[in-house]
């Protein structure tokens, strides 16, 4: 294998490889999804397009594109507000991540080509976000679909609720131990 193609590694990180390190994972195939759907849509793969989509690829857990935005620009990359979130918008319509609904101030997203469902756990007060892996959640889907006679194109699950710590503020903020 040439110098060209070795993918660069470093130290794991909980949240993936840093941004500009290739895995050489998943990004072929997502990409040429991409490039497909930006092609059938009349839109050319920018090197910025190219660069968001490889960051976003590397995002392990939910993210916001303000997150996503500072990460890169962090990591060194010139890419404005409004071309992450043009992006971000292609990369939905695209199928190769979704929007997590966790509330209706600010949009999250997650990477969703090529993983399998999962649902989140969301605490209403303090916003922590809890990752359900969720291996039924498919064959529920399908099953679902199949008894109403849909094909199944996505699913999303979110359970919202209030946190053992934010339970614990709020029984110490009324003096309750």
């Amino acid at each position: 294998m040439s110098d060209a193609a070795t993918p660069t590694t470093s130290s794991p990180s909980p949240t993936g490889p840093a941004i500009g390190q290739s895995t050489g994972d998943i990004i072929p195939p997502m990409c040429s999804v991409f490039r497909r759907f930006l092609k059938r849509t009349g839109l050319k793969f920018t090197p910025e397009r190219a660069q968001i989509l490889d960051a976003v690829s590397r995002k392990q857990h939910v993210f916001e594109a303000e997150q996503l935005l500072y990460e890169m620009r962090d990591a060194g990359l010139s890419v404005s507000k409004a071309t992450i979130y043009r992006t971000l918008k292609h990369l939905l319509d695209a199928g190769i991540i979704t929007e997590v609904l966790i509330d209706a101030k600010q949009a999250h997203y997650r990477l969703s080509y090529g993983q399998a469902p999962r649902g989140h756990l969301v605490c209403v007060e303090t916003g922590k976000v809890i990752e359900i892996p969720s291996p039924w959640l498919t064959a529920l889907r399908d099953k679902i679909c199949h008894n109403n006679g849909f094909e199944p194109v996505s699913t999303r699950l979110v359970i919202y609720g209030i946190s053992p710590e934010a339970q614990e503020q709020e029984r110490a903020r009324q003096g309750n131990p």
